[in-house]
């Protein structure tokens, strides 16, 4: 016989839920009603498959449990999906080490994911000083290498406040973690400041281009100028020199790029903590700029919580995903941060239209993937 609290989770509960009843109920109350109907119970209580996606409303897995990814990227491979975020810690604040590593879930169709576990675990026995002792590790994303037939993982990583400098935070590293399976486990490789400063760089992105080239963009610190450096050939560390990008607005953080034909667009947001902004975008004919600013690409109010363009909906940038399978189709995608309990923040993914050559990101309370055509 399956422990109680097994059978709970079973049931799409979890251990949240299993918390509430008991607080309500008592031990025994709880084993009487699921001796009696337990059947029924887990019936009722099994998620229901999504058919749609549901910008900013609740997105739990395929075991009714709130997706905990954050800072995320979306990798395809093999025909399916993968989806990596810094795990959260439940109790912890985004102004105390909260990251217990980098998850990973696994769809075949972008709206149901089933949990595979940490593919990067911090607290693992062994783990190596430098992420056990990291008072942040964010914003990861995962590429697959083609020339070492590797995946690579790319984290933001501070060191402990006590080695932070002042702040705290003043250097920012990126940490790098390979695996031979998408699903890892990913083993950690080390680290490297990039953006050819002393202090590093804060929010990033890696893009891979269609040449094969991979390049690393973020956030110089301290003077918050957006840099771009190509990686080395097996894309563990910077190659050389980076270069600043030429029309990038001062402050642009939550970098998110992607190609349509000859363009490289880019997707960002201003600098003001765990705070909503106004998203920007921009469009060069290089990773490396020049870029020319095309302004807030976002259009509409999300219900939910009334935000509209001048806080891009209540969430900052964090991927833009090119979808398999469809033409000319992106998808924006944000995170909506809770700052004071981040295990709660939320989502919103939304097609990215375009209005001539100017993307658009417009509201929709629903949608599928019937709004792009197949290839």
């Amino acid at each position: 016989m399956q422990p109680l609290c097994a059978l709970f989770s079973n049931a799409g509960l979890g251990r949240a839920g299993l918390r509430f009843i008991r607080s309500r109920l008592g031990w025994g109350a709880v084993a009487t009603a699921l001796t009696i109907g337990s059947v029924g119970l887990c019936a009722e209580s099994a998620p229901q498959r999504h058919t749609h996606f549901r910008p900013g409303q609740p997105w739990p897995d395929t075991q009714g449990t709130h997706l905990n990814a954050h800072g995320f990227c979306v990798l395809d491979f093999g025909g399916r999906h993968y989806w990596y975020g810094s795990h959260k810690i439940a109790g912890k604040t985004e102004s105390e080490k909260n990251e217990a590593g980098v998850r990973c879930y696994v769809s075949d169709d972008l709206l149901n994911w089933q949990n595979a576990g940490l593919v990067l675990d911090v607290f693992a026995p062994g783990a190596h000083p430098e992420l056990a002792n990291a008072s942040i590790l964010d914003r990861p994303k995962v590429i697959y290498h083609a020339a070492t037939k590797k995946f690579i993982l790319y984290f933001k990583l501070y060191p402990p406040k006590s080695q932070g400098g002042k702040s705290g935070t003043d250097f920012a590293y990126v940490g790098v973690a390979t695996a031979t399976e998408p699903t890892g486990p990913f083993h950690y490789q080390g680290r490297f400041l990039g953006g050819n400063s002393p202090f590093g760089t804060g929010d990033f992105t890696i893009f891979a281009d269609t040449d094969g080239s991979v390049y690393h963009l973020g956030v110089r610190k301290p003077d918050k100028v957006h840099v771009a450096g190509r990686l080395s050939d097996d894309g563990l560390r910077p190659a050389g020199d980076y270069v600043e990008l030429a029309g990038i607005t001062l402050k642009t953080e939550a970098p998110a790029l992607f190609r349509r034909g000859n363009k490289i667009y880019f997707l960002g947001s201003d600098s003001s903590g765990w705070a909503p902004n106004a998203a920007r975008m921009f469009v060069a004919d290089r990773v490396t700029g020049p870029y020319q600013d095309l302004g807030n690409p976002v259009r509409g109010v999300n219900p939910h919580n009334q935000l509209g363009p001048e806080k891009t909906f209540g969430g900052q940038s964090t991927f833009v995903y090119p979808v398999a399978g469809r033409r000319d189709a992106w998808i924006a995608m944000f995170d909506i941060n809770v700052p004071q309990n981040p295990i709660t923040s939320g989502y919103i993914w939304l097609p990215i239209e375009f209005e001539g050559d100017r993307p658009v990101i417009r509201w929709r309370d629903q949608w599928d993937l019937s709004v792009f055509a197949k290839k």
